[in-house]
């Protein structure tokens, strides 16, 4: 949790951290969804969803797909060598996929055409399936998603800011100020190595998990790291946490995370997180389509969600056991910190425990 940045629990932080630092120091975000990808932000952060947006408008971060196939919240300046180094795996993988959607080599390189000429400014979605159809390239079927996606993860296109309640796309060559090009040694050491600091402690299969890379790969970018990285071997598995690892000062209290957040997401294995007994309720018909959890001092303790009532926000908490007086306030004062983030009045609401 101190790795994540998620210790001390928000309500009780002074100052918002910056979206860039946030993001440099996990490596990457889970973002599938705007808002949820949004508030994993501000809930190690203390930012407002209108500063996330407005560091979004800043190209200071930037959403895009640089590993497994799946958005992330990444530093702007990192988007492209992010993507070139890690998303070939993924690519690779989707023939298959783009054989069963008739997706031909054509189709791909006269989108990344389409896209060179079009996408200099920010582009909502509805326009780019608009534009691919206009010059006969097929959008339907997902044929669209994965054409926009491909290019996102070549590191050719990331997400610009929403266009109204759409996200949008642009060419990271024309969006971004500044992009680090670090050779391709450097580049693994570097993501491995914000991975394990914003992860810590993991295993091998963690870091290759999260990267989507064979274990050689993984092997060798730790190799480049390893005077920086202290070993620790419990039970046969070896664990590996960073030199300069947040320090765990006791525990880390009551959080609101989101859907697919790094807690659950971030790891091969969700053992430590989220008990057994629970995984058919966060994870419904095990789809990877994860509910938003309520986590009590690192452990998946219950559910929540979100409900709009006529005048404000109503936030609807399903724990697994019954809590204290304690620890309900605990609850309600990161539903006021979820508020804050929204920009609007928030009442929390228990709907039963058990």
């Amino acid at each position: 949790m101190a790795a994540l940045g998620l210790s001390p629990s928000l309500g009780t932080r002074a100052e918002p951290a910056s979206a860039l630092s946030v993001v440099r120091e996990l490596g990457a975000l889970q973002a599938q969804e705007y808002g949820s990808g949004a508030w994993s932000l501000g809930v190690r952060s203390g930012l407002t969803l209108a500063q996330v947006e407005q560091a979004v408008t800043d190209r200071e971060i930037v959403r895009t797909w640089p590993m497994r196939g799946t958005i992330h919240w990444v530093a702007a300046a990192d988007a492209r060598w992010m993507c070139r180094l890690l998303a070939t795996a993924r690519i690779r993988s989707l023939a298959g996929r783009y054989r069963q959607l008739g997706i031909t080599e054509r189709d791909i390189a006269l989108a990344g055409e389409l896209f060179e000429t079009h996408l200099d400014v920010p582009m909502s979605r509805p326009d780019v399936v608009a534009l691919l159809a206009a010059q006969g390239v097929d959008p339907s079927d997902q044929r669209a998603y994965h054409l926009v996606g491909h290019h996102c993860m070549t590191g050719l296109l990331c997400q610009g800011p929403l266009v109204g309640k759409q996200p949008s796309f642009v060419l990271v060559d024309a969006w971004v100020p500044h992009s680090f090009t670090p050779s391709r040694e450097e580049a693994m050491a570097t993501i491995v190595e914000r991975y394990v600091r914003g992860h810590g402690p993991v295993n091998e299969n963690d870091v290759a998990g999260w990267l989507l890379q064979p274990l050689g790969f993984t092997r060798e970018a730790l190799a480049l790291i390893e005077p920086r990285v202290e070993r620790e071997e419990i039970d046969g598995q070896v664990w590996l946490t960073h030199v300069d690892a947040r320090p765990a000062n006791g525990p880390s209290g009551v959080h609101l995370l989101p859907q697919w957040d790094e807690l659950l997401l971030g790891y091969k294995s969700r053992d430590l997180t989220l008990p057994d007994e629970h995984v058919a309720k966060v994870v419904p018909g095990r789809n990877m389509l994860f509910q938003p959890t309520l986590v009590i001092d690192g452990e998946v303790a219950g559910l929540w969600r979100r409900r709009e009532a006529r005048l404000r926000v109503v936030v609807e908490v399903e724990p697994f056991m019954a809590l204290s007086a304690s620890r309900w306030r605990q609850v309600e004062r990161e539903v006021v910190a979820y508020g804050h983030h929204l920009g609007r009045e928030v009442d929390a609401l228990a709907v039963g425990a058990g």
